[in-house]
């Protein structure tokens, strides 16, 4: 990704870690501070794309050329670092996960070759990567499962991010304004 693209791609990121951080202090009554990665080296993408067997897409090369994880991204969940694909907790949950899709019969994503992204230990919520549907510019849906139902495909990791944020300004504001349902 060009230089101007990782600055527009920085810039989501600080305003999302923001989001999350106002999110937190509304709910939690207290302020995290969102721990993101030290920029990946090359070796490591290198590492990342052995396991998926292919190039990464453009959009999470750039992410993790900028941030190598992002722990609590998610209560739990955290965007996983290039080490955490290694760790015994992550084959273990994709394991238990896998039980789970064999047990529902659902399609199994990472039998087909999908790695996770975003995955916690107790979350039921995960993103993976899914190597199956590369575009001509790289690119591959990344997709979002509460246990063994898919939720959503984004085009790009970009767009995941996007989407967080829309999400968590959403939060932000019924938190401060309160909803509908605080209504009634």
């Amino acid at each position: 990704m060009k230089e101007h693209g990782q600055g527009r791609l920085n810039k989501l990121i600080a305003e999302l870690a923001e989001a999350k951080r106002e999110l937190d202090r509304l709910t939690l009554d207290e302020e995290n501070v969102p721990e993101l990665g030290k920029p990946c080296s090359a070796r490591q993408i290198a590492t990342l794309e052995g396991i998926l067997g292919k190039p990464l897409p453009p959009s999470y090369r750039s992410f993790l050329e900028l941030h190598n994880g992002w722990k609590s991204f998610d209560g739990d969940a955290k965007l996983l670092a290039v080490e955490d694909h290694g760790s015994g907790w992550v084959k273990e949950r994709v394991k238990g996960l896998g039980f789970l899709f064999q047990e529902f019969e659902s399609e199994d994503p990472f039998k087909e070759g999908a790695i996770p992204v975003l995955l916690g230990k107790k979350e039921r919520n995960f993103l993976v990567l899914d190597p199956r549907t590369v575009r001509p510019n790289g690119e591959m849906d990344f997709v979002s499962y509460d246990l063994t139902e898919e939720e959503d495909r984004y085009k790009s990791f970009t767009s995941f991010l996007q989407d967080a944020l829309k999400l968590t300004r959403e939060l932000v504001k019924d938190e401060k304004e309160g909803t509908a349902e605080d209504e009634v």
